[in-house]
């Protein structure tokens, strides 16, 4: 197999599950058979766009709804998931220590997203507990270990960041002084690069909490009825988001108009959480509203039909 037919191959698996579940064992022999060309590459980039940008579900209706639901709870899932890294470090950027400027509309702005991130994680996290307990049981009872291993996932993956944390608590707490310390030095090196590897060990728990709950949630075919209750859930997230998105931008334009106080650093930080904050508020968006679409079509009993 030479290097475009593993391009490709990584290309494919790439896509939607949607769309890797119809075509892909296609797609695959068709790539096997054929002489890979970089053109082939482009096609399939192109693709993968599309794919994501307007996914085609196959299947009955009710089958097309319930897939419908499924990718839009898992979409603003993760979309919330990126916005909480993105709040953490705009937060690092202007307010770890509070810069000069953070004060009057800027404030009240940093102040606001802050109260929505926290009313949203409280809403998000006790709904999903209650889910993540409706989607586990029954599949435990089962037997089914397909489900059950990758719903365990999110509880392990907090287990961990926790436990990193707490020992990241301790280091700091008797290694490192309260005075500036040099980066240059050996001990500013180490000091680095123990913060470093914390912040690579929370972005890794939080793509591995998205990304084994939408594995369970895939393999656990959850019923019409609690997908609707999910994508309801998944709405509010998704206003959640885009409060945090405005306030955001909001709070960074105040800080660049008081002209002080912003670092090149910060800023490169801080302008690129709020550009995070907005992609990952109109993906969220985009998909709300198909799953909306999908709630509102056919006959309201027909959610009872795939319970």
């Amino acid at each position: 197999m030479n290097a475009r037919s593993r391009l490709q191959r990584l290309l494919l698996a790439a896509y939607p599950p949607s769309f890797r579940h119809r075509y892909g064992d296609e797609m695959i022999s068709l790539i096997g058979d054929s002489d890979p060309r970089w053109r082939d590459c482009l096609d399939l980039i192109c693709g993968m766009g599309r794919a994501w940008t307007a996914p085609v579900f196959g299947g009955a209706p009710l089958q097309q709804r319930r897939l419908r639901l499924q990718a839009t709870t898992i979409t603003v899932l993760e979309a919330w998931c990126a916005s909480l890294l993105a709040a953490a470090a705009f937060s690092k950027s202007v307010d770890d220590p509070p810069l000069p400027a953070l004060q009057g509309v800027a404030s009240t702005a940093y102040d606001a997203g802050g109260v929505v991130l926290e009313v949203t994680a409280a809403i998000v996290l006790a709904t999903g507990f209650c889910f993540w307990l409706a989607l586990i049981v029954p599949a435990w009872r089962a037997r089914r270990r397909e489900v059950v291993l990758p719903a365990l996932g999110p509880a392990l993956f907090v287990g961990a960041w926790l436990g990193v944390t707490a020992l990241v608590a301790l280091f700091a707490h008797h290694y490192v002084s309260r005075a500036n310390v040099s980066l240059g030095s050996p001990r500013g090196g180490f000091i680095l690069a123990v913060l470093l590897a914390w912040v690579a060990v929370t972005v890794g728990c939080v793509v591995g909490c998205a990304a084994t709950a939408a594995v369970a949630l895939r393999r656990a075919d959850v019923g019409l009825t609690r997908l609707a209750a999910s994508t309801v859930v998944a709405g509010l997230a998704a206003v959640g988001v885009a409060g945090q998105a405005a306030a955001g931008v909001v709070c960074l334009v105040a800080l660049l108009r008081a002209g002080g106080g912003l670092q090149g650093r910060d800023t490169v930080f801080g302008a690129g959480s709020v550009v995070v904050l907005v992609m990952v508020t109109i993906i969220a968006a985009v998909s709300m509203a198909r799953g909306l679409k999908a709630l509102r079509s056919g006959p309201p009993t027909a959610l009872h039909q795939m319970t």
